[in-house]
Order: structure tokens, then sequence, then C-alpha cells
């Protein structure tokens, strides 16, 4: 059984509970999503826009204390917490500024008929599977263009954050939004096919472990429900050149670091060229060593706690693990004795890539660097994944970082920055790191019907 609880990822102590929803009430919230859909849907598109940015502007007017509350829950320190706020009310004023445009009738040659034409029209009711290392922004995502769609949504966030997932409903509500149209719900994960088999529930979201995204895409598989899923990633940042290599390391150690490293399009694999090699681990450890690990609101904090005491005790292990299958740690990887979930930033090379590091994802803040013979070899290394979220390319030729960029297996590659999104660009991933598109006009596409009418005279 999950258990909702705000346990304060920087001093370890529970600080509220909350109690999961019985399975037998949950179809009492698909009763209410469903008859606040039938309503919803015929609201004009301009009034669901004026209530998302009445939403962005409470978002504003409320970064501060929404900061607070994730980084209790998860430890996210202050300066990021106020960008993810910020982003969820960009999202918001994006969505209801390009609904119009992405949602209106599509026109299609009449292909022997009178006219033919496609109208984009909401499913129905959605649930959406969260996680905890953006607490905010995963759902903003994922529900605010849903919301402009028409669709209404049952929205299940990660046991750690409940807090901040009832924050969104309220500020959703004070905003003018239909009750039933979004419910917070504390719902069991086992509980999800409760959900998913009910007709009435058309399509899930789902940001999280490979894990829990094939048991519930299994689960909606059985049920034909749509379904976007945001898995893990094992991304590249492949460095080809640089004429400021101390810069540049600084700058990816600080980029692996954000979040304590919790982030799914982290640059979890640094590959560098042979001859900026041993220079850019010299400076990686540097940097890793000179970032301050404190309390999230520690004005001075580089990197805030892991978001749980077995999050953290995990990453170690796998470290741990890491170095004796041969990998060399340069420093760091090791618990903190203070309370909290605290550890100290890991540099780690000579990982094996058929190694279960080099392999598979780890979720923390260890800075792992490659060696590459050459361009070849990086393109290689890049592309040595079952994953494929996010890449980057980093050079100050931009026509050769093109070239390379357009043969990087990934659904989405960055030159000359990494782990960036916004509302107006896709963001998904293919292979193991799961299948659909959120941002921009993907998001409005996901989860409507693409009705088709012709008209015969």
């Amino acid at each position: 059984m999950s258990k909702f609880a705000v346990t304060n990822a920087n001093t370890g102590e529970v600080e509220e509970e909350f109690a999961s929803v019985p399975v037998e009430e949950i179809p009492a919230y698909i009763d209410r999503a469903h008859e606040a859909h039938l309503a919803w849907k015929e609201t004009p598109l301009h009034e669901r826009a004026t209530i998302l940015r009445k939403f962005a502007d409470l978002v504003d007017e409320n970064a501060d204390e929404m900061t607070d509350i994730i980084g209790r829950e998860m430890g996210k320190i202050k300066k990021q917490g106020l960008g993810e706020v910020d982003k969820v009310a960009r999202t918001a004023r994006w969505m209801a500024d390009n609904a119009a445009t992405h949602l209106s009738t599509t026109h299609l040659a009449a292909a022997g008929a009178a006219s033919s034409y496609v109208e984009h029209q909401p499913l129905g009711v959605l649930l959406g599977i969260m996680p905890w290392n953006f607490p905010y922004n995963q759902i903003a995502r994922f529900v605010l263009p849903n919301l402009m769609v028409g669709n209404a949504i049952m929205m299940k966030q990660a046991s750690i954050c409940p807090k901040s997932s009832q924050y969104f409903e309220d500020l959703l509500t004070e905003a003018g939004l239909p009750k039933g149209v979004y419910q917070n719900i504390y719902l069991d994960s086992s509980h999800a096919e409760e959900v998913l088999k009910d007709f009435r529930v058309k399509g899930f979201s789902l940001t999280g472990s490979e894990g829990a995204g094939a048991s519930v895409a299994a689960i909606a598989a059985k049920y034909y429900k749509r379904a976007v899923l945001e898995l893990g990633g094992n991304d590249p940042a492949v460095v080809l050149d640089s004429k400021d290599v101390p810069a540049l390391a600084q700058k990816l150690v600080g980029l692996r670091l954000s979040n304590a490293g919790q982030v799914c399009t982290s640059p979890k694999r640094m590959i560098v060229v042979d001859d900026l090699y041993d220079e850019f681990v010299a400076e990686a450890v540097k940097a890793a060593e000179a970032t301050k690990v404190s309390d999230f609101d520690d004005p001075e904090v580089g990197m805030g706690p892991v978001s749980s005491e077995g999050a953290r005790d995990e990453i170690i292990a796998m470290i741990e693990k890491a170095v004796a299958d041969g990998a060399t740690l340069h420093t760091g990887g090791k618990k903190l004795e203070r309370p909290g979930w605290f550890m100290s930033p890991a540099v780690l090379t000579d990982i094996d890539p058929r190694s279960d590091l080099g392999c598979n994802e780890l979720f923390g803040p260890a800075v792992m660097i490659y060696r590459a013979k050459d361009e070849e070899d990086a393109l290689r290394l890049a592309n040595d994944t079952e994953y494929g979220l996010m890449s980057s390319v980093w050079t100050d030729d931009l026509e050769k970082g093109q070239e390379f960029a357009k043969k990087v297996n990934a659904g989405m590659t960055l030159i000359n920055s990494h782990m960036e999104s916004g509302p107006e660009y896709p963001f998904g991933g293919i292979n193991r790191s799961g299948y659909g598109r959120e941002n921009a006009q993907w998001a409005f596409q996901a989860f409507t019907n693409e009705h088709l009418i012709r008209v015969h005279n």
C-alpha cells in the first residue's frame, strides 16, 4: 500500500500524513470526473483559457509557498524550485494562448466529397501518474493542455508529494475550474487497474520508472486505453571540442547535480574525446568538490538532499557496485552524517558500458565520464544504450554539431545545452525511455479524438 506523507528530506522527520483512498471510493471519483467532463467539454475554449491564465497568475503569486512545500517534500533547492514554478505559469499561459490554433478544425482536400475536415475532440476522463522529482511541472505538462482540450483529469502524484499535489488542485479551483474536472487522488499504486478498467476512463499519462510504466501500460493495453509514457534515460552529453574545458566541465557538472541528479534528462553519461578527457575529468572533480551540499533553503546551497532515505541508499549502493566492477571513484558518493537524506556528489570514470551502471539509469548525483577515441567512437558510445530520451552535443563548430546530432538515437538532442524543456517544443523519448510526446502542439493531440467528417452532396 502507498503511504502518502510529507517526510522532510532535509531532516528525515515525518511532518504530515494523508490517508489513501479506499478502493470502494474510486468509482465515486470517476463519477465526478465523468459528469464534470460532460459539462467542461461544452465550455467555450476562451473560457477555459481564462481559467488557465488566472491559474498562472495564482502560481506566480504563490511561488514562494509552492517552492517551500517541495523543498520539504523532496528536497528541491529554492532557486530550482522557483524555476520550476515559473515554468508551470509559462506553460499555463502558452497552452491558453495557443490552444485555439491547434484545436481548430483541420480542413483537408475534399478528395471526391463536397468537403473533408477533422474535428479535434476530447476523449473524456484521463488518469495521470506522476513522479516526485518535478512535483508541479510534471503535472502541468500533462494536465494543462488536456484541460484546454476539454478532458477531465484524475491525478495520482507520488506518495512523497501529497501536499504539493493537493495545492495544484486548490489553485485550479481558485482560478475557477469547475469541481471534478481536476481531482487530486491519493490512489494506491496497486489500484490503478480499478481506474483504468472503467470504460469512461480513456487513457493515462505516466512519468516514472520503467517498471511502473510497463506495469500500467500492460493494464492499459488490456482495456484498450491510450497512453503516453516518459520513463528513464541514460542521456549522453558528448564533448567534441571546447575552447574552455574548465568552464564546460563546471557547466556540465552543475547540470548533472541539479535537483541532486534526479532528472530523467540529466546528462548521465559525459562522453569526452581523448584530447580533452584528462583535463575535463580533473575540472569535473574540482566542480563536484566545490558544490555545497546543504538544506534546500540555504542561500549558498549548490545541491540539496536526495528525495528519500531509500533513494539515497540505493544510489550509494549502485556507486559501490560500480567500483567493485572496476570503475574509478574520484570523489564523493558517500552518505553525509547529518539529519536528512544527504550525500556527497560523486565523480566516476572507467565505467564498463556493459556493467549495471553503464547500462542502467543512476537517478542521483553521480558524474560519470567516458573516454572516446574520436568523434566516431563518441557517437558509438552515445548510441550504445537501450534508452533514448535527451542527448546533447558540445562543440564550437555548430555545423559539425548539427551533423552529429542527426545521428544520435534520442527523442531530443540539444547542441551546446542540456536539460532544457518548455511548452514551445516537444518532449519525449524512444525505446526504453517511453513513447508519445508532451508540450507544444503534440500536447493537444495526445488525448484527442481526431474525428474525420466527410460531406457528400
